[in-house]
């Protein structure tokens, strides 16, 4: 028999075999797939950070071990689940295009359009010129957004939102914004005033933070566009995301000062156990979870909160999913030293049925 022959039968013959017993992996928790966008956008759009974590199941054809929880064939079809699953997909098909960058582990500077569900939460001084920006949220609706209810409710503005007649001229919304100090960076904003705000009902400051959660209603909706579009809400808890994103303008250091241009972070999310260890108190593990880093400074701090902490969707390309809020933290930037963030996957009915109550 021919040596070129032989050698393309055995060839064929290992790929096959490859395939057959490498069908599933992890013990079945994982499925052997090729390594393209399509196949395991998980592992496609996260490789440069995973790095030689990435299980093989065949290195040399580019064959992965890809999570069956986060492929995109063990997820329900968008339209035969939630409003908000229905509403993603919709996001989805109204981006053209998008700037989809590899995160990097270390504070760095987001480039404009990479993360257009950004919002900058602010309050006017007695000058209607000056805004202090004092938290961030995440655009998950043309109208509506998510931020923590420690950013809003304070004796005083509790007391307005009480009001019937409320309109409130204190807080503010900005979007697309990049550098709020600059006027020739990649931005195209969009600035709005709050005509309400919900609370969820079992916020609780005085023990924990607990569902420390809320929804912003803007005065109009925004133009949504490259600069300007919401982030997806989780159908499920993302605990097996490691990884983590966080993005804000808030403080560079627990002594520092705040960031006027977009800042990213990734974080690693901590055990429940490690949380209660490092913090050396009690969080509510059933709705709050921990992330930080253990080889760096890396993390949240003052003026982060009520911003988003995230992961890449695992069936759109240009659209993240937002897994927490920004809660609090003990002092910033300590390595090992965890924050606190509100588990997003429990209130989505709670989220649903007031921004997308119709």
């Amino acid at each position: 028999m021919d040596d070129a022959l032989v050698g393309v039968q055995l060839w064929l013959l290992l790929l096959l075999s490859t395939r057959i017993w490498a069908e599933f992996c992890d013990n079945g928790t994982g499925e052997c797939v090729e390594l393209t966008a399509t196949d395991c956008p998980v592992i496609f759009y996260n490789h440069h950070l995973i790095g030689a974590d990435i299980k093989y199941c065949d290195e040399f054809n580019d064959i992965v071990c890809c999570p069956i929880q986060l492929d995109h064939q063990s997820q329900k079809p968008a339209d035969e689940t939630h409003p908000f699953e229905r509403e993603c997909k919709r996001f989805n098909e109204a981006r053209a295009s998008c700037r989809s960058t590899p995160f990097i582990v270390g504070g760095s500077k987001a480039a404009g359009q990479e993360f257009p569900f950004m919002a900058l939460i602010g309050t006017k001084g007695n000058d209607k010129a000056d805004i202090n920006w004092d938290c961030g949220g995440a655009l998950v609706h043309p109208r509506f957004l998510l931020t923590a209810a420690h950013c809003l409710e304070t004796s005083e503005s509790k007391a307005e939102r009480l009001d019937p007649n409320f309109d409130s001229p204190k807080f503010v919304v900005r979007l697309g914004e990049l550098d709020y100090n600059s006027t020739t960076d990649d931005a195209q904003v969009q600035d709005f005033r709050v005509v309400n705000y919900v609370v969820h009902p079992s916020y609780d400051d005085e023990d924990g933070f607990k569902n420390d959660i809320a929804i912003i209603e803007i005065d109009r909706a925004a133009v949504v566009n490259e600069h300007v579009a919401p982030a997806c809400l989780p159908p499920s808890s993302g605990d097996e995301n490691s990884q983590l994103t966080a993005a804000g303008w808030g403080f560079t250091s627990d002594k520092g000062t705040k960031s006027s241009h977009l800042l990213k972070v990734t974080l690693q999310r901590f055990s429940d156990e490690q949380c209660l260890e490092r913090l050396q108190q009690g969080i509510e593990t059933r709705t709050q979870f921990c992330a930080g880093s253990i080889t760096s400074n890396a993390d949240t701090c003052n003026g982060d909160s009520g911003g988003p902490i995230f992961v890449q969707h695992p069936l759109y390309p240009c659209l993240k999913q937002v897994i927490g809020i920004v809660s609090y933290g003990l002092v910033c930037g300590t390595q090992g030293l965890p924050s606190v963030y509100t588990k997003v996957h429990l209130f989505t009915d709670w989220i649903e049925s007031i921004v997308w109550s119709d």
